[in-house]
């Protein structure tokens, strides 16, 4: 009992969720998430002029209303802010309140449902670009509380590409290497070196993401990047997975789970490093967020503290970092992994609502902003990555950067 009190509060005191897609900035706002178009496994780009719609919601972990407010920004393509006014990007109202909300329903860990979409009645944007949606708590409209950040397409260019398990260091041993081609027929540049900007994301990771690179060749009609060391990537292996869907019975990965007041307490399996690939279904780093209790999984599904154990030596020159879509792939100081040394393994707690998990341990070595997937995962090249490319554009004396071009694609090993 006492080993779990300390562990509640150490949950407590560090609960915090970041990302370059979502981040939390508070203990006490939970489970962010974007979803477009109802399909979870989408990334968060709307396409200027369509039908789409992007949902955000997050939990409160209280059963007492707030009232939050967003507040939408145009970025660039490195994500600071651009030189357009909000009158240049919205049409209708910033800094709107959030109106759909819900209490959570027979749940241990009392939480209130927030939900929005964009566009809206209120909101629509008018131009291409990156995006960041912040939140605000109605007490404090200077400091947020969390942050989305989400794209806007308008599709200009089209985006063509392959990823090889034969690169320019290895031949199907550790590594991925992309190429891609950007068709620009009808469309004019007048400096492709300067003024188109690729961003290339690996299963949306920000830690890894490659940007700054120029065409390998140009013609009148096409930019090819090709032969480009900074486009080769470390393979990794196919994400872990859990599932707990009912907090009565251990879903997949799940070894136990029994109540410690005031939490449910999952105990997932040890995980430990992985010498050889692991030929499993994922999704890429994603979650889901789903439970077999009642109707409605958004405020129906409880809480969980979930246990992570990896059985890894002990190294003081970096520190592992339990990471997924779920925390937003950030290093930070509540997925950092702490060492049991009784034990001889690494350990940490996320309070997580029920669902299907993604997870990767990255090893981060001291000083650096990169995680790397050898020490824990080990790294193959027919591990299924997904590699998201998005293309920029700024001309000659505009003031932003234009989303014009994007491509979602996978390796796929049968077919490469």
């Amino acid at each position: 009992m006492r080993k779990y009190s300390l562990l509640i509060l150490f949950i407590m005191s560090s609960m915090v969720a970041s990302a370059q897609f979502a981040r939390s900035f508070t203990r006490n706002i939970a489970s962010l998430q974007m979803v477009l178009n109802d399909d979870w496994a989408k990334p968060p780009v709307i396409t200027l002029g369509s039908d789409d719609e992007l949902l955000f919601s997050f939990d409160e972990l209280s059963h007492t209303y707030k009232r939050f407010t967003y507040r939408i920004t145009h970025c660039n393509a490195d994500w600071s802010p651009s030189d357009l006014h909000a009158i240049d990007y919205i049409e209708g109202f910033n800094d709107r309140p959030i109106d759909e909300w819900e209490n959570s329903v027979t749940t241990t860990q009392l939480y209130t449902h927030y939900e929005f979409t964009i566009p809206n009645d209120d909101v629509r944007l008018k131009v291409s670009g990156n995006y960041k949606l912040e939140i605000f708590d109605d007490e404090n409209n200077e400091t947020p509380v969390a942050m989305f950040a989400f794209a806007v397409l308008s599709p200009k260019l089209r985006v063509s590409a392959k990823v090889s398990g034969n690169t320019d260091i290895d031949t199907n041993a550790s590594h991925q290497q992309l190429s891609f081609d950007v068709h620009c027929a009808g469309y004019n540049i007048m400096s492709p070196s300067t003024d188109i900007k690729p961003v290339i994301y690996q299963n949306r990771r920000p830690d890894n993401c490659v940007s700054g690179i120029q065409p390998t060749y140009t013609t009148s009609t096409t930019l090819q990047y090709v032969y480009n060391e900074r486009l080769i990537f470390k393979a990794g292996n196919e994400y872990r997975r859990f599932e707990l869907t009912d907090p009565y019975a251990p879903g997949q990965n799940v070894d136990e789970v029994q109540f410690v007041e005031p939490y449910f307490h999952a105990q997932l399996y040890t995980d430990r490093v992985r010498p050889t690939y692991t030929n499993a279904r994922d999704e890429n780093g994603r979650y889901f967020i789903n439970t077999l209790q009642g109707f409605g999984s958004a405020i129906e599904a409880d809480y969980a503290a979930v246990h992570f154990t990896l059985k890894a030596p002990y190294d003081g020159s970096g520190d592992y970092y339990l990471c997924g879509d779920f925390n937003g792939n950030f290093f930070g100081a509540n997925n950092r992994m702490r060492w049991d040394e009784e034990n001889s393994c690494y350990r940490t707690v996320q309070l997580l609502k029920l669902g299907l998990y993604n997870y990767h341990y990255l090893w981060v070595p001291r000083g650096k902003q990169t995680g790397a997937t050898a020490p824990s995962e080990g790294n193959f090249y027919n591990t299924e990555n997904e590699y998201l490319i998005m293309i920029y554009h700024r001309d000659f004396g505009e003031r932003y950067d234009r989303l014009v071009g994007m491509l979602q694609v996978n390796y796929d090993l049968e077919k490469n």
